[in-house]
């Protein structure tokens, strides 16, 4: 029961457009690199070619990063993203992404703790309070999720999917009439209704599961 409960709280962040739970970049990446890994390589490749001398930039690296995670090469990627961050600590789509690669890999501490990093170089940004937000879903600590979920949608009134997410998290603290006006604001009535009864579902299932670990 407790899978089935995720797989439909997954149903509800897919109405939001968001990958599943388990991918961070929920409010859109700071910056992408070329979507045609071949056309990636090329440019990374003329910017070396031009720069030998120069140690490579940051988004160069971001961009060979993404190339090592289209590759399946997580190791590498991280190492890169790692290295980003260490000589660029300002660029901040290294945190974004070296925490989704965590996630990826039920590293959830270490994806909070990477984030936590991003936002002291920048305690404001919205992107980085909303995926921590979603660490802390994830770990099922849902007041803390509630409080990165506000904080965003302070910093940007006009996301939808920020405020969304807050409704999210109500749901699962059971807060279910608060949730239902979230939603409201940003999806179709019946829409909103059914996210709000898949995370009442979700939180009873929860509660049974916990109920029946214990012993009770």
């Amino acid at each position: 029961m407790k899978d089935e409960s995720l797989t439909k709280l997954i149903r509800v962040l897919l109405l939001f457009s968001v990958a599943s739970i388990w991918v961070l970049c929920l409010a859109g990446c700071y910056f992408t690199p070329n979507a045609d890994s071949d056309s990636v390589v090329e440019s990374s490749d003329l910017e070396f070619q031009s720069h030998r001398n120069a140690p490579p930039t940051a988004k160069t690296l971001y961009a060979m990063a993404d190339i090592l995670a289209t590759q399946g090469k997580d190791s590498g990627c991280e190492f890169v993203l790692k290295r980003v961050i260490q000589e660029y600590p300002e660029f901040l789509p290294a945190y974004n992404s070296l925490a989704e690669l965590q996630m990826r890999q039920h590293r959830t501490d270490e994806a909070i703790g990477t984030i936590s990093r991003g936002l002291r170089i920048r305690p404001g940004d919205p992107v980085l309070l909303n995926n921590l937000g979603i660490c802390w879903i994830v770990n099922k600590d849902y007041e803390k999720a509630l409080e990165m979920f506000t904080r965003a949608a302070d910093a940007m009134p006009r996301n939808a999917r920020y405020r969304a997410n807050m409704g999210m998290a109500l749901g699962l603290m059971g807060h279910f009439d608060e949730s239902l006006s979230l939603f409201q604001q940003v999806l179709p009535e019946e829409q909103a209704r059914h996210n709000v009864d898949i995370l009442r579902e979700a939180r009873e299932n929860t509660n049974l599961v916990r109920v029946m670990s214990s012993g009770q």
